[in-house]
């Protein structure tokens, strides 16, 4: 139900006035309400009295310094989401946990709200809020929030850059994403890790997290790192010339890097290198360039994968080469990281012109040139192998018979159950970063009476998956292979104490 109980000025002071925790404007929490979620002895129960008109079915997070979280990072991180109260629709509620504390951080460091629909916490003037609460184990928090974001969102006032601005659709699963740059100016903007993210903005319905430059910016070329706070680190990207033109980034789950133009289709600084990869080094090919100006784009072994691009049934790897080199003439050599290198392109001593696109397939004899992107198979020399990977699709159907698995170690109290996590790792994490995705964000199903959670998964027939059934709290299971041996696959899967094994008798085969 909606709050319909109004409070006079006096009243929600005298209220104000019992509140523990502290905000930048006010004090919003009051104790007035009975909790709407049984406190527990080994939890912190906080409770957010959400903004009127919040969805019920809107997702909402809590962050702040204890779990390295922002407004923009918060979104999806499943650990930290809030329950709505079963009898109340302006009410949600979260039990923190010892381990969900990082870093001997706590809820007095500063803590906030956003949700995945509206946006962030917000006061009555539209300022960001933060509480602050010396929280105790076994009690229970009412928290008042004013307003989200996009409670303001019908204001005519346009977010003024100061510069050059790299846009980032990032899609990397970074607690907090980094920038760090060197080139003309080594550290600009900051020591490594680099520059925070400025701020957040949505252009043409895609939503990107912003670095402004500055304006002693322009001109300069500089190689971009991403990283999680310096933790973990993309591969460098560029190096990029700031202009008046926006640089608008694309960084996926894998940690690709892919320009995009505002159309949502990808884009390029400069003359590009595209190569259809006949040796399956995939993101580790590095391209080396001499000529003109040896060392162009990087020393050995040269520049990285910049992304991705389809033309056509066929994927490449692309190196941007900039804008600013256009003209210039350079042997190529392209190499496995330098581990193994083909022969220079185009070879006898002579150089290209960095003028045109490029498109070079390197396979067993070496790197051959292809006139047409899309058909590539029309030439003679075309290895079948290095044809796209065929597609599948992995059911995966889990039967839950843990028990101590999801049991606090450190508690025997029957409150202590902690929630079971799936993570995988081999051809690609697709379930995310440590511990993986929750397996109560799955499906509940039941095949023949039997309650089974079920997810779907995709790949390319051949790749190979090591699951791991863990708490994240430092119990995890035995890894447990599958493969994609096919186009559509299923597995039956049985979670006990000791791992995961196949169900004895597979539900599917009773199904019609």
């Amino acid at each position: 139900m909606r709050a319909n109980k109004f409070f006079t000025g006096l009243f929600a002071l005298t209220l104000c006035t019992l509140a523990l925790i502290s905000c930048q404007q006010k004090d919003l929490v009051f104790d007035h309400e009975k909790t709407q979620f049984e406190p527990i002895s080994n939890a912190v129960l906080i409770e957010l009295i959400a903004p009127v008109g919040t969805a019920v079915d809107d997702e909402i997070y809590i962050f702040g310094a204890f779990n390295g979280l922002d407004e923009t990072t918060a979104p999806g991180a499943i650990q930290y989401q809030m329950e709505k109260a079963p009898d109340t629709d302006n009410k949600w509620g979260i039990y923190l946990f010892e381990h969900d504390f990082k870093n001997g951080k706590t809820l007095a460091d500063g803590f906030s709200f956003v949700s995945k629909k509206a946006g962030g916490e917000r006061d009555i003037k539209g300022k960001p809020v933060v509480h602050t609460l010396d929280a105790k184990f076994g009690s229970a928090y009412n928290v008042w929030a004013d307003r989200w974001a996009a409670y303001f969102s019908g204001d005519d006032e346009q977010i003024v850059h100061n510069g050059p601005v790299v846009y980032v659709q990032n899609e990397s699963g970074f607690g907090k994403l980094t920038l760090y740059m060197y080139g003309d100016v080594n550290d600009l903007n900051g020591a490594w890790p680099g520059m925070n993210i400025t701020g957040t903005e949505n252009v043409k319905g895609i939503d990107f997290v912003y670095f402004d430059m500055g304006e002693e910016s322009f001109g300069l070329s500089e190689t971009l790192i991403f990283s999680d706070n310096g933790a973990d680190q993309l591969k460098d990207y560029g190096p990029v010339t700031f202009s008046d033109e926006p640089v608008y980034l694309h960084i996926l789950a894998d940690g690709t890097i892919e320009k995009i133009d505002m159309d949502g289709k990808v884009g390029h600084d400069g003359p590009a290198v595209f190569v259809l990869d006949g040796k399956d080094w995939g993101m580790n090919a590095t391209l080396y360039m001499w000529g003109d100006v040896n060392d162009l784009n990087g020393g050995w072994p040269g520049m990285t994968v910049t992304g991705t691009q389809t033309f056509g049934d066929y994927t490449y790897l692309y190196f941007d080469l900039g804008e600013t080199n256009k003209g210039l003439k350079e042997s190529l050599i392209l190499s496995n990281n330098g581990a193994t290198q083909l022969p220079d392109y185009p070879g006898n001593d002579e150089l290209w012109t960095i003028d045109q696109d490029l498109y070079l397939y390197m396979g067993a004899d070496g790197v051959v040139l292809i006139d047409d992107p899309e058909n590539p198979g029309d030439v003679v020399w075309f290895d079948p192998q290095a044809k796209p990977k065929e597609e599948a699709t992995i059911d995966l159907y889990f039967y839950n018979a843990a028990d101590s698995l999801i049991i606090n170690p450190d508690s025997t109290a029957t409150d202590s159950i902690l929630p079971l996590y799936i993570y995988s790792w081999g051809s690609s994490e697709v379930f995310g970063a440590w511990p993986g995705m929750a397996l109560a964000s799955m499906d509940s199903i039941s095949i023949l009476g039997m309650p089974l959670l079920h997810t779907q998964i995709s790949g390319f027939v051949g790749d190979a998956f090591h699951l791991i059934i863990n708490n994240n709290n430092g119990k995890q299971l035995p890894d447990y292979d599958i493969n994609a041996s096919e186009a559509a696959n299923e597995f039956y899967l049985k979670i006990t104490d000791e791992g995961l094994t196949e169900l004895s008798v597979a539900p599917k085969l009773g199904r019609k």
